[in-house]
């Protein structure tokens, strides 16, 4: 849980850092952190484990925070100004 955590932190921080998007990080984070435990609960309802961590779940959770980065960079619009 911890590692998804940090990914859910992460992937939208760096997004941010690379593209200087999404502006708003704390609801990338946030959706972020959502669709990360959506990832860690269909990785282990799935039963699928690819590894000794959960190689599924970390995916699935590296997937999810790349999508809310995203989602909350097109919700923002273009930057005014």
């Amino acid at each position: 849980m911890v590692v998804l955590g940090l990914v859910a932190l992460g992937v939208p921080a760096g997004i941010r850092a690379a593209f200087g998007r999404p502006r708003s990080l704390g609801r990338a984070w946030l959706l972020a952190g959502a669709l990360a435990l959506a990832a860690q609960a269909l990785g282990e309802l799935s039963g699928v484990s690819l590894g000794v961590l959960g190689d599924t779940q970390l995916v699935l959770a590296v997937v999810a925070a790349g999508i809310a980065a995203a989602t909350v960079a097109i919700a923002e619009g273009p930057a005014k100004g």
